[in-house]
């Protein structure tokens, strides 16, 4: 080319032409840094609202996942237009540093991991060391009593245990969790055999449920893999809120198909004592049966004709290891006392709770035999009392009221709404012993009052009288071992050995009434009492109190916005974030 083709003027780009094509790039770079932010932006957004209407909005997981992969598409779009800025942002200092805060983060997140792996397997097996296993509520209420793991340690064969659930509320999804971590605890308490559990649908497998005899719902079934026998639990209502299976009910199942004998408690019936069927009056009885189901024992109400004609027919099987007299103030026929004395020279077990000035005298008669006097008017005591009135005794350890015993072993303070008190009918000194070793009777006190107390005959005045009442310390519960009665006789069994009546005797019954069996120590004092009685001195123990339902119920979805949003999308708002913050500073 000519140097004066070269010098035309239509050959040179012209000043505003080269304006022009400067403004379109700078025009092309700002418009694609914010394509690149759209992009991100976009992907972003559409990543979170795939992953909303997965959570929230069920039977729409198709459509949930391709906006989540269109998010997904687009971000690697973005990434593929700023792959320059990428590899800098990768391969640079900056990249590098943070490559290496990756690395560490992964390998602490590799240990958390595998340490909480480990600890799950080692806890997951069973009967897992204790130590490992640690129970922070007040009540204990995810960990087995002692005296269920010492049941679980006799079953005789591997154990399979069914749960029937129906319905798919917010209630009885909470119901089976709860039922699921139960028998989870069982299954790994079972050293010795085996135990395992599943859920079952009655709806879906309805021949599962007939195979079994199971009719109502929810229901455990509970079979012996061996034996094939089988014992059905029917659960309550889970919308109430409460527990629908407690560790009781399973407990007594595993011991009916494993053939373990439960003891029976008695309460004695026909001397207008107090209804132990009651759980909600005030002076009834019923939670103190519950207390006593909790711990297997079997209940049952009874007249001591009944108990009286089974012994004559010789069938020790059903013989009440203890019968519990709960404020009697009718007096004992003839026929009840031959009964009551048939069963205490066969070596029996009894709990007599009595009210002031209302014990019969045919009850007073037969304690009489043994040694015991049951004293006139109602121990007060000022110096351990609850007001208003100083018959409301309390009593305490610390005031040296309760001396050694295992029955109040561990006690700081009982509560006894107005009590009768004990004491010796003879000189204790004048007891024979049976073959000048075994004492013929003899007597423990477990409870008394201070020195600053006195048997109260007229309530009305309520002030000690040195001429005609006594003073104190009172006994008022007390522990009796008898292998005779003072009138002759030493009791024996088939075998010729001594057959030992075991008596406690508490000067009061509202103590263990619904209306004052959660104060103090009362409850373990009655639970305690029919555990020595029975020689189940294993399960004589201070027991936790039942703690208030905390249960909060959540539907379906709720439940899954709570598990996915602290699983998924908050870890995810959180990681998009900070990589958003770190883009714009880069």
């Amino acid at each position: 080319m000519s140097t004066e083709q070269q010098n035309r003027p239509e050959s040179r780009p012209s000043a505003d032409s080269i304006r022009e094509g400067t403004s379109l790039f700078k025009s092309l770079r700002n418009n694609s840094q914010s394509i690149r932010q759209a992009l991100a932006v976009s992907g972003v957004g559409a990543m979170v609202l795939g992953l909303l209407i997965w959570i929230f909005l069920r039977g729409l997981e198709g459509p949930a996942f391709t906006v989540v992969g269109v998010g997904f598409g687009l971000l690697v779009i973005d990434a593929v237009i700023s792959l320059a800025t990428v590899r800098q942002a990768v391969f640079g200092r900056r990249g590098r540093y943070g490559f290496n805060t990756a690395i560490v983060f992964i390998v602490f997140l590799a240990i958390a991991v595998i340490i909480n792996f480990a600890l799950y397997q080692a806890l997951d097996r069973p009967n897992p060391p204790g130590w490992l296993r640690t129970d922070t509520t007040a009540t204990k209420q995810f960990l087995l009593e002692e005296q269920v793991v010492n049941t679980l340690e006799q079953m005789k064969e591997p154990v399979k245990i069914t749960a029937f659930f129906t319905g798919d509320t917010a209630a009885d999804a909470a119901a089976w969790r709860d039922t699921q971590d139960m028998l989870s605890e069982f299954r790994r308490r079972s050293s010795v055999y085996d135990l395992s559990f599943e859920l079952v649908d009655p709806d879906l497998n309805p021949n599962i449920a007939i195979s079994l005899g199971v009719a109502q719902f929810p229901a455990l079934a509970i079979e012996g893999v061996e034996s094939r026998r089988t014992e059905i639990v029917v659960g309550g209502d889970p919308s109430d809120g409460s527990s629908v299976f407690t560790e009781q009910q399973v407990v007594t199942g595993l011991l009916v198909i494993n053939e373990i004998l439960q003891k029976t408690v008695a309460f004695i019936t026909g001397h207008s004592e107090r209804d132990v069927t009651d759980p909600i009056g005030n002076t009834g009885l019923g939670l103190a049966a519950a207390a006593l189901s909790r711990e297997n024992y079997v209940i049952v109400v009874e007249t001591l004709q009944e108990i009286g004609t089974r012994m004559a027919l010789g069938d020790p099987q059903r013989i009440p290891a203890a019968i519990v007299f709960a404020g009697p103030v009718q007096e004992l026929l003839p026929i009840d006392q031959q009964s009551l004395l048939a069963y205490a020279r066969s070596g029996g077990s009894i709990l007599f709770m009595l009210e002031p000035d209302e014990t019969p005298d045919t009850f007073k008669q037969f304690l009489s035999r043994y040694a015991v006097s049951i004293g006139d008017g109602e121990a007060a005591d000022l110096a351990s009392f609850v007001a208003p009135s100083p018959t409301f005794i309390q009593i305490k350890k610390s005031n040296s009221q309760l001396p050694p015993h295992p029955v109040t072993a561990g006690f700081e303070v009982l509560y006894l709404p107005g009590s009768t008190h004990f004491a010796w009918a003879i000189d204790p000194l004048s007891v024979p012993l049976v073959d000048d070793v075994t004492p013929l009777i003899r007597q423990s006190m477990i409870a008394s009052t201070t020195l600053s107390s006195w048997a109260e005959t007229d309530p009305d005045t309520l002030d000690f009288d040195i001429e005609s009442e006594l003073v104190g310390p009172l006994p008022i519960a007390v522990v009796v071992e008898a292998v005779g009665e003072l009138s002759g006789g030493v009791y024996k069994d088939a075998d010729d050995n001594f057959a030992s009546l075991n008596m406690i005797l508490i000067g009061d019954t509202d103590f263990a009434s619904n209306n004052y069996f959660g104060s103090a120590n009362n409850a373990d004092l009655f639970v305690n009492s029919i555990n020595y009685l029975v020689e189940d001195f294993e399960l004589i123990t201070i027991r936790t109190k039942t703690d208030t339902n905390r249960q909060l119920f959540l539907t379906r979805n709720e439940r899954d916005f709570v598990r996915w949003s602290g699983w998924l999308l908050m870890p995810t708002l959180i990681s998009l974030f900070g990589f958003w913050t770190w883009w714009r500073r880069r």
